[in-house]
């Protein structure tokens, strides 16, 4: 029997769980690059011309991959805040390092978001996309809140986004890619990536002291 396109919601949801296992296998075997529609299409059920039935791009592909993996990361972070009842800042700092340095997928698609995927993806897919993100932003807000009840308003939302600004600077720093090493090489530099965890632990407590140090 040959292939039949999707016609129920939850057809169509399984097919487009079917296309997103398939690019989360070339993506992280491959990288990048390797992600193709034709790759995907030779790994699932579906013809080459029925996937634009479900995505416009291999990005949008991405971006829904990226959703999943913030999830996930989202749900780990809510379980462990609803079930603590107190962190000191060294607890909350070391939380986040563990919660977030082994989601080297979801870094790295992270930092392919702004120079990559959302170029080929549609507004409105990206404003689905930063509607369910900002559940995680909540979710680590939702801990200052808990933790550390004295602290302002404006210095959680400044710790937010520094949180934000050095996860992002750091991992492309961390995890150079082959090109970069060799490129880096041929210039006569060595490369000395920092270690992600511990680099990214020291400079989240740089944060918080700053944060414990202006309470109202």
């Amino acid at each position: 029997m040959g292939f039949v396109r999707a016609r129920t919601k939850e057809q169509i949801i399984s097919r487009q769980k079917e296309i997103m296992e398939a690019c989360d296998t070339i993506f992280s075997q491959s990288g990048y690059e390797s992600v193709n529609i034709k790759a995907i299409a030779q790994m699932t059920s579906l013809q080459r011309p029925a996937f634009y039935f479900y995505y416009k791009t291999k990005d949008e592909v991405l971006l829904d991959l990226l959703k999943r993996e913030m999830q996930a990361w989202d749900a780990s972070m809510q379980e462990v805040i609803d079930a603590t009842e107190s962190m000191t800042k060294e607890e909350f700092g070391s939380f986040l390092t563990d919660m977030l340095a082994p989601r080297e997928k979801m870094l790295k698609l992270l930092t392919l978001l702004c120079t990559n995927i959302e170029n080929q993806c549609s507004v409105e897919k990206l404003a689905d996309f930063k509607r369910d993100r900002g559940g995680s932003l909540l979710t680590i807000r939702k801990g200052l809140d808990k933790f550390f009840p004295k602290v302002s308003s404006s210095n959680k939302d400044f710790f937010i986004t520094s949180f934000m600004a050095y996860t992002f600077g750091l991992f492309p720093l961390a995890f150079p890619t082959n090109k970069q090493i060799e490129a880096m090489k041929m210039a006569g530099r060595e490369p000395h990536p920092p270690n992600f965890r511990e680099t990214f632990y020291r400079g989240i407590m740089l944060f918080l002291s700053d944060l414990a140090d202006n309470q109202d």
